[in-house]
């Protein structure tokens, strides 16, 4: 895509003066927000955003790629200050302070083959369905904690979208804007989105750690982000990503 890249492991910008602050950012991939390319860098939509947080704030942002899983609960222990693409929950709230404003809306939708979506025209039809979904992931209220809905629950999208692809699964739920960028790059088995579409959108944050040592940096980060936002810097960078 031609977009600035970023090692799995390493400072964004090596110009920054010696000593600024610098923060720890765990993440993991996530098209097309977070990519990987064939030399291990990460780019994408969130990268974009990261690179230019820190040239605004002056801070550091190291980035580590850490399952999405075990990232959430370095956030929760202090290990990890900042998290990026975060969905709010109650308990993630409990040690994650989400930055505002939410930098940008996905939403919910359930895929499949054209067979197994025909019938999904309301939350009630999902009542029996197997469906897939990825682990530590929130998706909306009643979903996430429905039990007469048969979830199974993955580590990542990729092998959700497989599973579903080879019939392993016949439904999955996904944020429209990560599954329809991925459906986008290869779709060979023909999924298609259903005619349900949960009225909820996920809002995407920057979360810091309530438990970082680093809470003096929360003003300044905050602030690029707004700016970032307020002057549609942010959507002009979104929309290199749109399928």
């Amino acid at each position: 895509m031609g977009k600035a890249s970023w090692g799995v492991l390493g400072l964004l910008f090596s110009c920054l003066a010696h000593g600024a602050p610098t923060l720890t950012v765990v993440t993991d991939v996530w098209p097309p927000f977070r990519m990987l390319a064939q030399d291990n860098q990460f780019y994408g939509l969130d990268i974009d955003i990261l690179r230019r947080l820190q040239a605004r704030s002056g801070i550091q942002l190291v980035l580590k790629q850490v399952p999405w899983g075990r990232a959430l609960k370095q956030m929760q222990t202090g290990q990890a200050d900042l998290m990026i693409g975060l969905a709010r929950t109650p308990e993630r709230a409990l040690f994650v302070d989400y930055l505002q404003p939410a930098y940008y809306q996905c939403q919910p939708a359930f895929y499949g083959k054209p067979a197994a979506v025909a019938a999904l025209h309301r939350y009630e039809d999902l009542k029996g369905k197997e469906v897939g979904f990825v682990l530590n992931s929130a998706y909306f209220a009643p979903f996430d904690d429905d039990s007469e809905i048969d979830k199974h629950g993955v580590p990542t999208e990729d092998q959700l979208q497989r599973m579903v692809e080879r019939g392993h699964l016949p439904l999955m739920i996904g944020t429209d804007c990560q599954v329809d960028y991925a459906l986008s790059q290869r779709n060979e088995a023909g999924l298609v989105k259903a005619d349900y579409r949960p009225p909820y959108p996920v809002m995407l944050y920057l979360g810091l750690s309530k438990h970082s040592p680093h809470q003096a940096l929360r003003q300044p980060l905050a602030q690029a982000l707004q700016e970032m936002m307020a002057s549609g810097e942010i959507a002009a960078l979104a929309q290199t990503y749109h399928p």
